[in-house]
This record gives structure tokens, C-alpha cells and sequence, in this order.
């Protein structure tokens, strides 16, 4: 038998080798499992607390929602006609009518002319504006040019 051989030979035959050995793999298959089973809880753990979170916020943006909705509604029952009138009543005001409005007459009084509140330059419709080429042209025209300019510039087309 040859040295290589001998060594083979001894190494198989102890058997508390073999023992370390499926003890080895053994305890690398457990730590390895622990490891993904401690990341997959983490991240189940993280994931099921931002969807509690999430659940927590839209409760509150309802309840907010609700809440506008509520002063919403609060504030058009307050400036309702009917409410209006009744509170206008209890402080003492009175319908107003053409037999209670009493008109004034004051002397020296001049009407200032209306403001005119568009703006009209007729200037516009003299002057003519002239916008460049590039402002004007579609894409397709300005496509047909460079096409047109290549061909001039490699000889294919003959220049006007």
C-alpha cells in the first residue's frame, strides 16, 4: 500500500471522526436555519408593524375627515337662510322695505365715471408680430428641413 493510501485507510476507520464530522454538519445546518428563521421573523416582525402603522394613520384620517365633514356641515346650517334670519331677528335688526329705507339727497354730489376694468392696447391690432421660424414650425416641417440640409450637405440633393 502506498502512503496515500495508508493515510485514507486510517482516517476511515476511525470512527469518532465520522461522529465530529456529522456532528459539524449537524450543528452548521441548525445555525443556518436559526439564521433564516431569525431574519424572516424580522422581517415579518418590521413588515407587521408598519402595517399597523399604516392602519393606525388612515383611522386617524378618517376620524379628520369626519371631523371636516362635521364643521362642514355645522357651518352651513349657520349660514342657512332660516338661521340667518332667526339670528338677525334675536339681535334686533328688521326687514328692511321701500316704506322703512330712507333715501338722502346730497347736494354737490358728482357721480365719478365707471372704471373700465378690461384692458384694451390698441396698438395690438396695428403692429404685426412676426414669430422666428422655429416658433412656428411643426415637427414634421422642421424634420424635412434637416432631411433637405443633410442631402445638400452630402451632395444627394441639388441646392434652388
Amino acid at each position: 500500500m502506498d502512503r496515500g493510501q495508508r493515510i485514507f485507510q486510517a482516517y476511515k476507520n476511525t470512527p469518532w471522526r465520522q461522529q465530529l464530522q456529522v456532528i459539524g454538519l449537524f450543528s452548521a445546518l441548525v445555525i443556518f436555519i436559526a439564521i433564516v428563521a431569525g431574519v424572516y421573523l424580522n422581517v415579518t416582525a418590521r413588515a407587521a408593524t408598519f402595517g399597523r402603522e399604516i392602519q393606525s394613520i388612515r383611522y386617524e384620517s378618517r376620524e379628520v375627515e369626519r371631523e371636516i365633514e362635521d364643521m362642514e356641515a355645522q357651518l352651513a346650517y349657520l349660514t342657512s337662510v332660516r338661521y340667518m334670519k332667526r339670528r338677525a331677528e334675536e339681535l334686533g335688526f328688521i326687514p328692511v322695505g321701500p316704506i322703512t329705507t330712507t333715501y338722502l339727497s346730497v347736494p354737490d354730489y358728482s357721480r365719478e365715471p365707471s372704471i373700465e376694468t378690461s384692458y384694451v392696447d390698441e396698438t395690438d391690432e396695428d403692429t404685426n408680430i412676426q414669430l422666428p421660424l422655429e416658433y412656428t414650425m411643426s415637427l414634421f416641417d422642421w424634420i424635412r428641413e434637416m432631411i433637405y440640409e443633410i442631402g445638400l450637405q452630402t451632395g444627394a440633393v441639388e441646392g434652388p
